[in-house]
């Protein structure tokens, strides 16, 4: 996995997972979660895979992809602000989402990733989804109040995302090849089947809970 697909699968989860706590404000049952999982699903794979066709006119973005990274944190702090202390959730959740989109494109345009490890991250956008938003549930019996759980989050991803940019020069130039040797201890594909095999557990799972509640 090269450098740049490493960070935009770090995107996917951090960005995934910052929607779906932002979506804890509003009560979906079972059945619409898969249904907004999926769409989240179907809406990455499509952008990544769009993207990768990008790649020569977006090819000046390898060398200022901090500037990105110092965006994003930016944005992440306004939408905190206007998340907790404006209390505009709709605009911070749009903006969130918004900058997702954007920052999904840019860096897939220059990431090298075969069909099967987009539907790799198009997967973990549903599963972090689908899992995060079950835990908002529990955590709005918190002690703390959720905006606050959730301006935390958002707080630490804007400054890791400050950190990215400060060391995206560095990192980028790096050796690698030293690091190759450990690609072989990645099981890709039997990941990708107990990921699915996961995702199959839950599906039915939730379906079957809806269906007893609705009997019951």
């Amino acid at each position: 996995m090269n450098l740049i697909g490493g960070y935009l699968l770090l995107l996917l989860v951090l960005f995934t997972a910052n929607i779906a706590l932002m979506l804890g404000n509003y009560k979906f049952n079972n059945v619409k979660l898969i249904l907004v999982s999926a769409i989240s699903f179907i809406v990455s794979f499509s952008l990544i895979y769009v993207s990768g066709y990008m790649n020569a006119q977006l090819a000046f973005l390898l060398d200022n992809f901090s500037y990105i990274f110092l965006i994003i944190a930016l944005i992440i702090l306004v939408s905190l602000i206007c998340y907790v202390k404006k209390d505009n959730f709709k605009a911070s959740l749009y903006a969130v989402i918004i900058t997702f989109l954007i920052s999904m494109v840019l860096f897939a345009s220059q990431a090298t990733l075969d069909i099967f490890t987009i539907l790799l991250y198009s997967l973990f956008v549903f599963i972090v989804l689908f899992v995060v938003y079950q835990l908002t549930k529990l955590l709005h019996h918190a002690k703390r109040e959720y905006p606050v759980i959730v301006g935390e989050y958002m707080s630490l991803f804007a400054v890791l995302m400050f950190i990215f940019a400060l060391t995206y020069n560095s990192t980028l130039n790096l050796d690698y090849t030293m690091f190759s040797s450990f690609l072989i201890l990645t099981p890709t594909y039997q990941l990708v089947y107990v990921i699915i095999g996961i995702i199959v557990v839950l599906v039915v799972g939730v379906l079957i809970n809806d269906s007893k509640g609705g009997n019951s």
